[in-house]
């Protein structure tokens, strides 16, 4: 007779990670996962200082469930590549992504639809 190999559901996977991540999307305007060497991820962080929007930037390299994180991002917006920016709750994508947001006048009046949590 086989024996029976227990896995968990695709469904848990991440769910603490995904329910940090909801949280801190919810409760701020503009999140940004990053990692501090990627050039990608200073180049997002730069263009918002300059902008001077406000934003929370949770660098993934620096803390223990960093790699979690990373994996349920991928589960959540399809992409596990950083940066990963929220705006309102939404994924806006990459450093590319906000940089075009940025050229086409959109960036601004997409953080300004977040009201109070600014």
């Amino acid at each position: 007779m086989g024996g029976s190999v227990s896995t968990s559901s695709p469904k848990l996977l991440h769910t603490v990670e995904k329910n940090l991540i909801n949280d801190l999307i919810t409760k701020n305007c503009v999140v940004i996962f990053s990692k501090t060497q990627c050039i990608y991820c200073r180049k997002v962080k730069k263009l918002l200082t300059e902008s001077s929007v406000p934003f929370l930037s949770i660098e993934l390299d620096k803390r223990e469930d960093g790699t979690n994180l990373q994996n349920a991002l991928n589960e959540i917006t399809g992409a596990r590549t950083v940066p990963r920016v929220f705006i309102n709750e939404e994924c806006i994508g990459g450093a590319s992504d906000v940089e075009k947001l940025q050229k086409e006048n959109k960036l601004m009046e997409k953080i300004q639809m977040c009201g109070n949590k600014l």
